[in-house]
């Protein structure tokens, strides 16, 4: 082999080495945009999806808090007749045991 033909040679696989750092380049940017948009889609999800979520879970918690309020004051108010009607119900029994 002669030192044209090496040089050839060497020449050839400087291209396709050309070449296939061309296309790499092309996918890298490729890829860059599709992640891009990615995060794009992403921040917009979290901006018109996800924090609409969120408030109107915030917003149904404070309804449901404001009825556990009303629930646990009937539930007080309940517990109190049962403790008044057992010691009027003691009473009477007292009562009935001194008149007979």
């Amino acid at each position: 082999m002669t030192d044209r033909e090496i040089l050839e040679a060497v020449l050839v696989e400087v291209r396709g080495l050309e070449d296939r750092m061309e296309r790499m380049e092309k996918n890298q940017e490729r890829f860059e945009e599709e992640t891009r948009n990615n995060f794009a889609d992403l921040r917009l999800h979290l901006e018109n999806i996800t924090d609409r979520n969120i408030s109107i879970l915030a917003e149904n918690h404070l309804n449901l808090i404001n009825k556990m309020d009303v629930s646990a004051t009937w539930m007080n108010r309940i517990m109190i007749n049962e403790v008044k009607m057992n010691a009027l119900t003691d009473q009477v029994a007292r009562l009935q045991a001194k008149c007979s």
